[in-house]
């Protein structure tokens, strides 16, 4: 079962895509399921399991929580009843909320926990190295991110490998619809129910795909490497482990 667990709609800050158009481009590129990620929110999973349940992809809710060291995707059971991340630990207005406080809170509450592009230096914050600290915290890293370079999907995939959890994938579409479709995690087993979802991702058994059109790189070099890692036109299973 192929699902792209990172993607968000207009129910993130900042971004304008409609969940059911999300959706439609989903299933323009084979996608079963789409995970919306929100930022720091599951405030509308009402909704989005709504629009899912008369859509022929499926529909699964997280949410994207931004701290002080990174960025997480965390899948709770039932995220109709978890608190929002502002009710645990108040606004983060003035500077973003601790991960090491956060990220032992929603393990505590039965969610699974994925670190999202750890090693992007183009977002504020990146985990880098402390990723590698968060040994059964996490249940598995982003290995495979369409929006980041290949030399931080590559350093995500190494770390994943130090905690000897599995890697997983997803488009982290956001600002146009061009980027579904780009990468996504291939399932092991069918996930049919939210629940389900997350016991999945306790399990392990999945792996990063990299499919559609691959990103704009800026360096020869990059652009070589993912010419032989895969990618290309069409849908492509991408399975990586770490450099040798």
């Amino acid at each position: 079962m192929l699902i792209d667990l990172h993607a968000h709609s207009h129910l993130s800050k900042g971004c304008d895509l409609e969940p059911r158009a999300v959706l439609e481009r989903a299933a323009m590129f084979g996608l079963d399921a789409v995970a919306f990620t929100e930022t720091n929110t599951q405030d509308g999973c009402d909704e989005l399991f709504e629009i899912g349940a008369k859509s022929k992809v499926k529909v699964f809710v997280g949410l994207e929580l931004v701290t002080d060291r990174g960025q997480y995707l965390c899948f709770f059971p039932k995220p109709e009843l978890a608190p929002e991340p502002v009710q645990m630990w108040g606004s983060n207005r003035e500077k973003p909320w601790s991960a090491a406080e956060c990220l032992p809170k929603v393990k505590a509450l039965g969610a699974a926990i994925v670190a999202a592009r750890p090693f992007d230096r183009d977002v504020p914050n990146p985990a880098m190295d402390y990723v590698r600290s968060l040994s059964g915290v996490l249940c598995a890293v982003e290995g495979y991110n369409a929006k980041v370079k290949q030399t931080a999907n590559d350093l995500a995939v190494e770390a994943a490998d130090v905690l000897k959890v599995p890697c997983v994938g997803g488009s982290d579409a956001r600002g146009s619809l061009d980027e579904m479709g780009r990468g996504a995690t291939f399932f092991k087993r069918d996930v049919l129910t939210q629940a389900q979802l997350v016991e999945e991702l306790f399990k392990g058994d999945y792996w990063p795909v990299m499919a559609g059109e691959l990103p704009r790189l800026t360096r020869p070099g990059e652009a070589q490497a993912q010419r032989k890692g895969g990618g290309g036109g069409g849908k492509k299973q991408h399975r990586r482990g770490g450099r040798r």
